[in-house]
């Protein structure tokens, strides 16, 4: 089994109606940019969340999510739970909620990337401030911090062989669960859970999950697994929202704890309607052919950056790639810190063109 990653691209108008609508408030707070890619020659269009590091003296802007714990019980002659507001006996006694609250994610810690000094911020935003290091002239004043609230966790049933699997057992139990069923599910809790004020547009909707993967196949198959997690956005005004799972299994080698959430937030904060597009790259990470969008944690799908330590916890983000790996030639440097294409200087040259794809 290959942990791997999706995104469902938003389909609810365009990305001017996205834009107009983050302006009236209606939606969380997004920017656009405009980019001569020297890849190609050709102009890429997108948004980021958050304020715009490509305009001078970028203004901070502070973002909100909730986190809604997410219970999946198979059902099969027995019931499995999959609960991540539990004590875990495989994590220390603690529960996915606590290792998440606790988390780097979340927790503002001094951080540096390819050895530059970016601040002492979330991780997510020390990110983006590293990806766009030269273009903000490394001041302070582009930030983007995440306000995180929580929220009561919410259930779903998941029939068992139709829909839902159990791999394992002890600590390496794990729930597969088909993705386009839990897709719906989701979504179709997200508009009870706006029509009740507990998300909405303006707010990223997270749901943490526990051992709990998807599967590209219904019924759910160990071939067609696992997929970490996905970024996607429905409804007008846009509704951006990510599933994501707090892995404890060990099944992954060195994708566990924050890996996959930090893969996935990190995509959000790049492309959070899922259809940012760029000069097509690939044979790099996850992607074995091409794809042209700007995903930022797929082409290091498995490769970690240096770990965090909070509240005595040693946590594993991924490595995630910056901006300029997507747009740039050989001949253009980037503009992330430490004048490199990735966090953690994995790669030191831009995405090679693909087909055949890899990178410099």
């Amino acid at each position: 089994m290959n942990l791997y990653y999706d995104v469902v691209p938003w389909q609810g108008g365009t990305t001017t109606d996205a834009l107009s609508q983050s302006a009236s408030g209606a939606t969380l707070p997004m920017s656009p940019y405009i980019e001569i890619a020297s890849k190609d020659g050709n102009p890429y269009g997108g948004v980021l969340v958050g304020g715009n590091p490509m305009v001078a003296g970028p203004l901070p802007v502070t973002l909100h999510a909730v986190v809604i714990p997410l219970v999946v019980e198979i059902v099969s002659s027995t019931i499995t739970t999959f609960d991540p507001t539990k004590a875990n006996s495989c994590d220390g006694g603690v529960s996915a909620l606590t290792r998440f609250k606790q988390s780097p994610l979340v927790v503002a810690s001094p951080l540096k990337f390819n050895g530059v000094n970016v601040g002492t911020d979330q991780y997510i935003n020390g990110f983006m401030r590293a990806e766009f290091w030269t273009e903000i002239a490394g001041l302070s004043s582009y930030s983007n911090p995440i306000n995180w609230s929580y929220a009561a966790a919410q259930t779903i049933v998941v029939p068992d062989p139709g829909f839902g699997i159990v791999e394992g057992s002890g600590c390496n139990l794990m729930g597969i669960v088909s993705k386009p069923f839990l897709d719906l599910q989701l979504q179709t809790m997200l508009i009870a859970l706006q029509a009740g004020g507990v998300v909405s547009p303006t707010k990223l909707a997270v749901f943490l999950l526990k051992n709990v993967v998807g599967s590209g196949a219904t019924p759910p198959t160990t071939a067609k697994c696992c997929i970490g997690g996905y970024h996607g956005a429905f409804g007008s005004p846009a509704q951006t929202y990510s599933p994501m799972d707090y892995d404890t299994t060990g099944r992954f080698g060195s994708n566990h704890d924050i890996g996959i959430l930090t893969h996935e937030l990190g995509e959000w904060a790049n492309d959070p309607l899922g259809n940012n597009a760029t000069p097509a790259w690939g044979g790099v990470g996850q992607v074995k052919g091409c794809q042209s969008n700007f995903e930022v944690g797929d082409p290091l799908t498995g490769t970690n950056a240096p770990t965090v330590t909070l509240s005595g916890y040693v946590y594993h983000p991924q490595e995630l790639a910056f901006f300029s790996w997507f747009y740039n030639n050989t001949t253009t440097a980037s503009t992330g810190a430490g004048g490199k294409f990735s966090a953690n200087g994995t790669f030191k040259g831009p995405s090679k063109v693909c087909p055949p794809g890899g990178t410099f």
